[in-house]
């Protein structure tokens, strides 16, 4: 059984789909085998809003992807270097840290090899645009979001090497 991290009041919660699949109606005289499959692309969501936070880590896992969330601001940093990332959605306006100050000290920490950061917010003005750009984020989703818009977006994105 996959083991829950905790970070000060949040959970490092795997949502995982399953990493192998096994041949399904094998011949009389074939064994079961197990296909490896794709790495599936890793998301970190951290949301202080608990039904976003959910909601887009359901989204995610049923589109085949490794989910990871966080509640707090404060515990993305040691999520991401525990869990290793490929695009992290990060909401703007976190109580305890906010996502701009997140961003700016992963593409400190990570140089060009950070992960895709995509702002998921409902501070959707020009200036917070502008303001996400310059703190390093790669996309801007602005809530209410699309779900088959978001999925669209995360589906250019290809896993990064390990």
């Amino acid at each position: 059984m996959p083991q829950l991290r905790r970070f000060r009041g949040s959970f490092l919660a795997p949502l995982s789909p399953a990493d192998y699949v096994v041949n399904p109606e094998p011949a009389d005289n074939e064994q079961h085998h197990v296909v490896p499959q794709p790495r599936p692309l890793r998301v970190l969501i951290a949301d202080d809003e608990r039904d976003t936070l959910v909601t887009l880590g359901v989204l995610c896992r049923d589109a085949g992807m490794d989910v990871r969330l966080v509640k707090w601001g404060g515990d993305v940093i040691p999520a991401a270097r525990d869990f290793a990332p490929d695009v992290i959605l990060l909401d703007l306006g976190m109580p305890d840290r906010g996502g701009n100050d997140i961003a700016e000290e992963l593409t400190e920490s990570y140089g060009e090899k950070v992960p895709t950061l995509i702002a998921v917010t409902g501070y959707s003005s020009e200036d917070d645009r502008r303001m996400a750009r310059e703190s390093g984020f790669h996309d801007f989703i602005a809530k209410p979001y699309d779900p088959q818009s978001l999925l669209k977006r995360l589906g250019m994105i290809k896993p990064r090497s390990a």
